[in-house]
């Protein structure tokens, strides 16, 4: 497994690639992105019940996205294919957790995607919601997505840490990095795709 993983580090993470600096851009622009719109914010029930929702179409989202997107070459992404496709073969059930901070580069999403997410998705999504939301309610539409791309790299990373890990004393980590792992084994294209929730893993019965 060793030779493996060092073999493909040299085939597929470019040379100029820097884990630390991935790691440390991504969570600047994510804390500042929650904080930014966090504090502008009118806080209340309709407040916290927009968020809500907007978690719960981005949590469907990502389990859509993962099972038939990243799991079936479709027409036009198989690129996406390709890079999960890494992903499942550098993180095994038998060896998910990553050796040094590079590694992550088969982890996080890439840095264009966060970069298209925070540009490009996340304000189209926005001006949509535009289309059917009240204008007082679009910040609270858009601090949800934004807290659930965060919350998803944050858990889908503590899932590759090691199984000695403080964060398995969480019963939820502890569950989440045994159902990912199972993900990783030789049912990844049948069960478990939701990274961070099971609730269409049960509604779709692909909870194992």
């Amino acid at each position: 497994m060793e030779r493996y993983r060092n073999a493909f580090r040299k085939k597929v993470i470019p040379w100029y690639y820097r884990g630390q600096l991935h790691v440390a851009i991504f969570s600047v622009i994510q804390i500042s992105a929650i904080f930014y719109i966090g504090t502008r914010l009118d806080w209340g029930i309709s407040t916290l019940l927009v968020i809500f929702f907007a978690i719960g179409y981005a949590t469907t989202f990502t389990y859509f996205l993962h099972r038939f997107l990243l799991h079936k070459k479709l027409p036009g992404f198989g690129w996406a294919f390709k890079m999960h496709h890494w992903h499942h073969t550098f993180y095994q059930s038998h060896r998910m957790e990553y050796d040094h901070l590079d590694d992550v580069y088969m982890l996080l999403m890439p840095p264009w995607i966060q970069l298209f997410y925070f540009v490009v998705y996340l304000p189209g999504l926005v001006l949509v919601a535009e289309l059917f939301l009240p204008h007082h309610l679009i910040l609270p539409f858009a601090f949800g997505l934004t807290l659930w791309y965060g919350i998803y790299e944050l858990v889908h990373w503590i899932e590759h840490l090691p199984a000695t890990h403080w964060s398995m004393k969480l019963l939820f980590m502890k569950s989440a990095r045994q159902s990912h792992a199972i993900h990783h084994s030789k049912l990844k294209d049948v069960a478990n795709f939701g990274i961070v929730e099971p609730s269409w893993d049960y509604i779709f019965k692909t909870k194992f």
